[in-house]
């Protein structure tokens, strides 16, 4: 950990101890000891324990990869399309699933501040409502773009947790197979 930066070693320290113990029961002195400095330092570089939160998890889990699927060229075949998001969005989710891990053991009140873990499917969220009003446009699909990226999401998300978090499954079924055939269906479902 020495060879990274101080920033990068307190982002480290606190991703590890607010994935394995949750937001509260994490100190910023906690997270100063297992980055070998002092709580100033860590108070210096992001002022407090809720702002590094935010930066561990800014960091973590908004992946350009996800973001480089809506900046590409869509083939503007709902399948194909919505494979290229799914597979994306999975791949997002697994590499960051102690930052959600984080986000879930921290069973705080979002009235103290609004958690992350909003953020990153909030901003999906709109790139998807932006895909499927164009699609809507050109015909393919005739429901509320909303409501289908609400669905998309929470189908992906639930197949992750299921696997992931969960590991609710005794199979030898790889979580791919399950976003291509959910994809296959959710894009015949909503097809026109």
């Amino acid at each position: 950990m020495n060879k990274l930066s101080t920033t990068e070693r307190i982002l480290e320290s606190a991703m590890d101890l607010f994935s394995k113990k949750g937001y509260k029961s994490v100190t910023t002195k906690e997270i100063a000891q297992k980055a070998g400095l002092s709580e100033m330092t860590v108070f210096r570089h992001f002022q407090s324990k809720q702002n590094l939160f935010e930066k561990t998890f800014d960091r973590y889990i908004f992946s350009p990869k996800i973001k480089m699927v809506f900046n590409e060229t869509f083939e503007w075949d709902l399948e194909k399309d919505l494979m290229k998001i799914g597979s994306a969005y999975q791949k997002t989710l697994i590499e960051n699933q102690r930052t959600i891990l984080m986000q879930f053991k921290s069973n705080e009140s979002t009235s103290d501040f609004d958690f992350p873990l909003r953020k990153f499917p909030n901003e999906l969220k709109k790139s998807l409502v932006t895909y499927f009003t164009k699609m809507n446009e050109m015909g393919v699909i005739e429901d509320n773009p909303e409501v289908l990226a609400i669905n998309f999401l929470s189908g992906n998300f639930g197949i992750f947790t299921s696997f992931m978090v969960l590991k609710a499954y005794d199979t030898n079924i790889k979580i791919d197979t399950c976003v291509r055939e959910f994809v296959n269906t959710f894009a015949r479902g909503i097809s026109s």
